[in-house]
């Protein structure tokens, strides 16, 4: 009656699956994801500071509160905090929800205050507010992502109404503050559904590398247990897997690979 060989625990080894990384409580990708968002974030800020120290009041619609100073004061504090949330997502990889909620914060909190204080929807300012609606669908759930962009809107409307209360000839300033959220809401739609399938895919194609790497063992622990010498070499001859039995006959100690 022949026996099983001993199982090559080098072989077994050498194919343990590895659990998926995560870093700082979060899946590696989430803060891959994050982190190109920060960078996002740095480049649209300092080419806004840029425009706004160059241009100034050029970039600014009719009824504009304060100087183009101000504005240029209010660039340079979103440039600086882009870049200090970036220095974290980068190298500090810690909580990563707290990162991403204080940076859609400070993004909701500027860029409306430039907004308001640039001259409204007029301004053109208001296309900033993309810059959050992106974060908050690619990285946060579906609810929270909608939140985000209904305070967006909410902070549009209420500037329009104030300023068709306060401005005269701006009748219309509702009415495309209440096209211009409806875009917003569409645009954080269509990227949940992108994000929703990016993260299908991904989890996809980590599930058929969890399998290949399974069947991979199963390979390696069948040629293991093998009684006949089995060496396996690629297309430059060079060895990829081999056997107990296999070293055995060509008198290698079984230790060797």
């Amino acid at each position: 009656m022949s026996s099983t060989p001993p199982v090559d625990q080098s072989l077994m080894n050498e194919s343990t699956v590895a659990p998926a990384r995560t870093v700082g409580g979060a899946p590696e990708a989430a803060w891959r994801t994050l982190a190109y968002f920060t960078v996002a974030r740095v480049v649209v800020s300092s080419a806004l500071l840029l425009s706004l120290a160059i241009f100034g009041a050029p970039l600014f619609g009719r009824g504009a509160a304060h100087t183009s100073a101000t504005l240029v004061a209010l660039a340079l504090l979103y440039f600086l905090s882009a870049g200090g949330f970036a220095f974290l997502a980068l190298y500090l990889r810690r909580r990563l929800l707290w990162q991403v909620v204080g940076q859609l914060a400070v993004d909701l909190v500027l860029i409306t205050a430039m907004v308001t204080l640039g001259g409204g929807l007029a301004s053109g300012m208001a296309v900033l507010y993309f810059l959050p609606l992106v974060g908050g669908a690619l990285l946060l759930p579906t609810a929270p992502a909608f939140f985000v962009c209904a305070l967006a809107v909410l902070a549009l409307l209420t500037d329009s109404v104030a300023r068709q209360w306060q401005f005269s000839g701006s009748d219309n300033q509702v009415f495309q503050a209440g096209l211009y959220g409806a875009a917003l809401f569409g645009l954080t739609a269509l990227l949940r559904l992108l994000s929703q399938r990016l993260a299908e895919q991904q989890r996809l194609a980590q599930l058929r590398g969890r399998n290949l790497e399974n069947q991979l063992e199963i390979n390696r622990l069948v040629i293991a247990q093998m009684q006949q010498g089995v060496i396996v070499i690629d297309a430059a001859t060079v060895v990829r897997a081999n056997n107990r039995a296999a070293r055995a006959l060509l008198g290698l100690p079984a230790e060797v690979q």
